[in-house]
């Protein structure tokens, strides 16, 4: 049975006639058979769906390797681990990893490298790609895998993660909040609304300021179930999450009046999800608030919060620029390294689209790194 076959046969056979945006975003990300994500398609890079920091350039992954560095030495383990979460082809592990080898051989010589992916597509490329290494590599299907057999003190990085959890929208109404679910109408699919479960609803008390009327937003309702994962996979460490969002009052604001939930297939964005169903990727914005909250709960505690440039600035990116006398940008790799350099940090662009959230649990909460030197609150624009 097709992705698409599956998501009309639910829908046919739920009470409501309707299923919940979330199941529906559910599917058509993960279905195992043909979600977007499951597929063997390349989606990232040039011949795929949309670019990440981590195609940019190698020198994104040489800088975050220093910030691994660092805090590997602060924390001074035995046997310090690199978690990866949502690695996609491999390219960010494997140029940390080779920075780490060069620059911090003691360090990579005692490294124990997870690999956390749900789409096996990837996780094929992921081994591919750090198959130059005899280094002990373990890999998981989820997160909740991986909790249940690793207990580690590191690192758990993410990149473009969080964002393409499946998420509950919900929009405002004369009635109140409402849920967005999913009905069929002939051979497409269409919009209807739903009351809310309670969780959700509690949830939208919670960020509910004087909201307009109209006003839709997305939540992601799997937050805190992930933090009490991470807290069991890592007894001591740093989560560094690298997304696209903001902090709570920023994302749910009036400005943002339809929400933040995009499409992307060839480069090209959309917000019909409803098109193209399994063949395009489909993300929301990240509630910051709520993973430092969450984080807090499970006894992480905020080190950093800041846009992508900034943080790239303060662990040294630009002392990775090179002096040069080329003159032709096509063949020469300073200037390509300079470029991606810019690219990484202009604000106008991922440097300030994306942001930073560094939590630490254990001693490395007390201990001040780098990127935390004349730190403020880079959250808002």
């Amino acid at each position: 049975m097709t992705t698409i076959s599956r998501i009309y046969k639910e829908i046919e056979d739920h009470p409501e006639g309707a299923i919940p945006f979330v199941r529906f975003m559910e599917l058509a990300l993960y279905d195992e058979e043909g979600g977007y994500y499951t597929k063997s398609s390349q989606k990232i890079g040039k011949e795929g769906d949309f670019f990440t920091s981590a195609s940019v350039h190698p020198v994104f992954a040489e800088t975050l390797a220093d910030v691994v560095a660092e805090m590997w030495e602060a924390g001074k383990w035995r046997a310090p681990a690199l978690v990866e979460i949502g690695g996609g082809t491999g390219s960010l592990c494997k140029g940390m990893l080779a920075r780490l080898q060069e620059n911090s051989p003691k360090l990579f010589d005692s490294i124990q490298v997870v690999l956390i992916e749900a789409s096996p597509y990837h996780r094929e490329l992921q081994k591919q790609a750090l198959a130059k290494w005899a280094l002990p590599v373990r890999a998981y299907a989820s997160l909740e895998e991986a909790a249940k057999s690793e207990s580690l003190e590191g690192v758990v990085l993410s990149n473009e993660w969080f964002d393409a959890f499946p998420v509950h929208i919900a929009e405002k109404t004369e009635k109140g909040w409402q849920e967005v679910w999913v009905a069929k109408n002939g051979d497409s699919l269409e919009e209807c609304l739903r009351e809310t479960a309670p969780a959700l609803a509690d949830y939208l008390a919670g960020i509910d300021n004087g909201l307009p009327m109209g006003m839709r937003v997305e939540a992601n309702m799997k937050i805190g179930e992930t933090f009490a994962c991470l807290s069991r996979l890592i007894r001591s460490g740093y989560v560094l999450t690298i997304d696209y969002g903001d902090l709570q009052e920023e994302l749910y604001h009036p400005s943002r009046k339809r929400g933040t939930l995009m499409c992307y297939h060839r480069h090209q964005a959309d917000d019909n999800p409803y098109e193209r169903v399994c063949e395009k990727d489909i993300t929301a914005h990240v509630n910051f608030s709520a993973l430092i909250r969450a984080g807090e709960q499970e006894g992480f505690q905020k080190a950093a919060y800041m846009r992508q440039d900034q943080f790239l600035i303060r662990s040294g990116i630009l002392e990775k620029a090179v002096n040069h006398t080329d003159r032709d940008p096509f063949t020469s790799q300073a200037m390509k390294r300079n470029r991606a350099i810019q690219q990484l940090i202009y604000p106008g662009g991922l440097g300030g689209m994306f942001r930073v959230l560094v939590q630490a649990k254990g001693e490395e909460a007390s201990r001040r790194l780098r990127f935390q030197n004349g730190e403020r609150n880079w959250g808002k624009r």
